[in-house]
């Protein structure tokens, strides 16, 4: 059996941060740091039931998802393997539009995107890529990856049952059990358990916290 922790955190940095040259906002987010918060719960993780058996680390390239890995690759003495392809969703060009439009679009159609952006469904592709190649290199190992909220939300969308809540945000639900609940959360820890290359569980660790 191969085991998947995927982890998000976002306790980000919330004081001002000026730039001396003007860079786009997705490039900000990607350099944007952990609050101080943010460094401290992505020290627990490390208490997690199982995760000092990780043979093999990934994250993206954001300044706060490799912070948060470097915890595990230090305890661990394993070193972390950045892979661009676990970003967050690229919002393009909004125009007159906000991120939250653009999010509940969608939640309802995985193909819409903006200019220059990426679609669920662009996403979920580039996601299931990963966690193929994650497969077919460390079988009956223990690997974590470190990447966010929405790559993983259309990811994940890929063996859940989909669903909308009250607000009318996206819900999944893996055998009966929540897994996304259509509220944000700081931080999520989830455990996928595959058998060679077929999904047998998936467990949303942190759902109480």
């Amino acid at each position: 059996m191969t085991s998947i922790y995927f982890f998000t955190n976002n306790y980000l940095f919330k004081n001002e941060i000026r730039y001396l040259k003007e860079i786009p906002k997705e490039k900000q987010k990607e350099l944007l740091p952990l609050s101080f918060k943010g460094e401290k719960t992505a020290s627990e993780f490390l208490k997690i039931d199982g995760i000092k058996k990780t043979k093999r680390i990934y994250s993206s390239h954001y300044i706060a998802s490799v912070s948060t890995a470097k915890y595990l690759s230090e305890e661990l003495n394993v070193p972390i393997w950045i892979d661009e392809k676990l970003k967050e969703r690229r919002i393009g060009i909004l125009g007159a539009n906000s991120e939250h439009f653009l999010k509940e679009m969608q939640e309802h159609d995985f193909d819409y995107k903006f200019h220059n952006g990426e679609s669920m469904k662009n996403v979920q592709d580039r996601m299931k890529e990963i966690v193929k190649d994650i497969l077919f290199r460390h079988q009956d190992e223990t690997i974590a990856v470190f990447s966010h909220d929405i790559a993983l939300e259309a990811l994940f969308a890929t063996w859940c049952e989909k669903g909308y809540n009250l607000d009318n945000q996206m819900i999944l639900n893996f055998k009966e059990e929540v897994i996304i609940d259509g509220v944000f959360h700081p931080f999520r820890i989830f455990k996928l358990e595959f058998d060679d290359m077929k999904l047998i569980n998936m467990i949303w660790l942190n759902k109480n916290a």
